[in-house]
């Protein structure tokens, strides 16, 4: 038995110390992406009974809620401020959510963590109570009594953070729990750095919140009620749609029951369409924990038999002002911040206008007034003001839609773009004009137009292919405007230029020491200057992975594809592509049929920063200590007949 073991033990060995085991030393590969654990999964996080405050620890946070023109639904948007003092306690409430998933609860916040709050966080506060109800009539002081209860959608609601795993904490590394994914990064707990939680309105959605739709706001007054325990530090503003006559009327807070006069009074304001806006400031006292604050506020409208019309204002356009319509469009918008100034009237206000000629004004509540062009290059416009309940200014004012001028624009031959400017009634403005591609633009140039003006634009900085040209109008009588003229005109793209560098015995490219692919190298020039990437082709095979610094690039083309096919000599092919897509090869040829390279065997640094060593020293030695015990085991031999 000893005799067959020690037979089989030596053929093993043989085996590994005469069988070649190739030059590739193979490395550990990182683990498989964790996209679920056992047991527990990311969508059975459950938040049911939680309140924003419970998951999200602030020093301070501002809420902003707007309430759906249908009166059944709202947007929330929140933001909460966490400090130095404050910041790992958020961390450490979001680690201990995730308890149970892989880095969950163990005193490390991860950016897988981090993608989880945003991916499964619209679930959870999805099954959070809001805190806010609404109560049919005034005067309401128990939230039991008939709530119309506001609760969260999911589809509507997004969660974003910042610095939530700060990559400048001394402590950053990668995670080290088993299962998480390969990018994974991960800091304490106890990290101070400050940092933010944001709840949004989800992208395509207009509320995020809903509740039973309430019936005729204007006849039938209402309380909204809010839970406001434990929110320490925090602003809130609502926002109510057009409702002529809409104001607070009385309001309470209550501590357990009893009424707190020492909070501040909510302050009422009004948005330039009559929105009424009511802003508070809450204060909830840590010490006070667990006693129930709540916030009641009574809305009703007002008696509006008596009502003053509309007045214009002094930043209104004057009579005679001339409002543009950009020569390539049909229509222009006047910007609403820019029109809020022109009336006042606290029931909100529109224009409603007549014009000549096709030329028009048209503005309802909430939107910004569109200018319509003519069928003339100016024509007169006649405007009033009117309020929520259709009571109109007592004087009208006459504006003048109009298009301000032809253009004309081409390349000359220094790729300038010449924009010439025919004016076409009125004059004595200033133009502000310059090129935008994307986000690049170029410098502006201002010239006055008292007739055909030209404007010449250095394209430096634009990327080859089409641009726009932005301008600014202003004085002259004229409202300021602004607008882009997409010219029809686009820089050329030239190829990049790609040259080979040669060896000092001119040949064309060197094979590496392990004889496994060939190092080439050159020059590459876009002569727009834009960013060039390279790839390289042989035998079939190809591979983007060309070392590109500054204007030299080099590849290490691999020669395993030819070997196969027992091609010897390389018909090697590098193309260079700039980032607008032009392309250029270079073609070359490198024979090696006279070079005998001898692979050199990799040195101990070589294996050691390789990953999994070779046999290396280790299996000489077993070889050599298998010799040793074979000639043992024969003991001596007889002497030659």
């Amino acid at each position: 038995m000893t005799t067959r073991m020690t037979a089989w033990f030596l053929l093993l060995l043989l085996v590994f110390c005469t069988v070649p085991l190739g030059d590739q030393i193979q490395t550990l590969e990182p683990p498989t992406e964790a996209l679920q654990t056992e047991g527990r999964q990311l969508q059975d996080v459950n938040c049911s009974g939680m309140t924003f405050e419970d998951l999200i620890s602030y020093d301070r946070a501002d809420f902003e809620i707007g309430i759906d023109a249908a009166w059944s639904g709202a947007s929330m948007v929140a933001t909460a401020y966490a400090t130095e003092a404050r910041a790992s306690d958020v961390r450490t409430d979001l680690d201990g959510l995730f308890d149970g998933f892989p880095g969950g609860n163990d005193s490390w916040i991860s950016t897988d963590e981090r993608e989880a709050v945003r991916s499964v966080g619209p679930a959870c506060i999805s099954d959070m109570d809001t805190r806010m109800a609404f109560h049919d009539g005034n005067g309401v002081r128990d939230r039991t009594e008939s709530p119309n209860t506001v609760k969260f959608i999911e589809d509507g609601i997004a969660l974003d953070e910042r610095n939530l795993v700060p990559e400048d904490h001394p402590d950053y590394r990668p995670c080290a729990t088993f299962g998480t994914t390969t990018n994974c990064r991960e800091v304490p707990v106890s990290a101070t750095q400050a940092t933010e939680i944001d709840l949004l309105l989800a992208e395509g959605e207009t509320i995020n919140a809903g509740f039973d739709s309430i019936e005729d706001p204007a006849e039938n007054p209402f309380t909204l009620s809010m839970v406001t325990t434990n929110m320490t530090r925090a602003g809130l503003a609502l926002t109510f749609p057009l409702l002529p006559g809409l104001t607070l009327g009385a309001w309470s807070v209550l501590d357990d029951g009893v009424p707190n006069t020492d909070v501040p009074a909510p302050v009422m304001n009004r948005t330039e369409n009559g929105n009424l806006v009511v802003e508070l400031e809450l204060d909830y006292p840590e010490a006070s924990y667990p006693m129930e604050r709540v916030l009641f506020l009574d809305f009703t409208t007002e008696d509006l038999t008596i009502n003053d019309p509309p007045e214009w204002m002094s930043n209104a356009p004057a009579n005679g002002t001339r409002i543009a319509v950009a020569p390539n469009a049909e229509s222009a918008t006047i910007g609403a911040s820019e029109v809020a100034l022109w009336v006042s009237d606290r029931h909100g206000w529109h224009l409603e206008c007549e014009g000549e000629n096709g030329w028009n004004i048209t503005h309802a509540d909430g939107n910004e007034p569109t200018l319509h062009r003519g069928t003339t290059r100016e024509g007169v416009i006649l405007c009033k003001a009117v309020d929520g309940y259709g009571l109109a200014s007592e004087d009208n004012r006459t504006w003048y839609g109009a298009v301000p001028f032809d253009w004309n624009a081409s390349l000359n031959d220094d790729l300038h773009a010449v924009v010439e400017i025919t004016p076409g009634g009125s004059t004595g403005y200033t133009l502000a004009g310059n090129l935008v591609q994307g986000e690049r633009s170029t410098a502006q140039i201002s010239m006055m137009v008292s007739g055909p003006t030209l404007f010449d634009h250095s394209t430096q900085g634009l990327s080859p292919g089409g641009f726009v040209w932005e301008y600014r109008l202003t004085g002259g009588g004229w409202l300021v405007s602004e607008a882009r003229i997409n010219l029809g005109l686009e820089l050329p793209n030239t190829p990049p230029t790609i040259t080979l560098t040669r060896g000092l015995d001119g040949s064309n490219g060197t094979m590496n020491a392990l004889g496994t692919s060939i190092i080439v190298a050159g020059e590459v020039v876009d002569p727009e200057g834009e960013t060039v990437t390279l790839s390289w082709r042989l035998c079939g095979a190809s591979s983007a992975d060309v070392r590109v610094n500054g204007m030299t690039w080099e590849a290490d083309v691999r020669t395993i594809a030819c070997e196969q096919q027992g091609v010897e000599v390389y018909d090697i092919t590098v193309t260079a592509e700039d980032a607008s897509g032009a392309s250029s090869t270079l073609s070359f040829v490198v024979d090696v049929r006279e070079e005998e390279v001898q692979p050199e065997p990799a040195s101990t640094t070589e294996e050691e920063s390789r990953g999994i060593p070779g046999p290396g020293a280790a299996m000489g030695v077993l070889c050599l200590l298998a010799a040793a015990f074979s000639r043992r085991s024969r003991g001596s031999r007889p002497p030659a007949p």
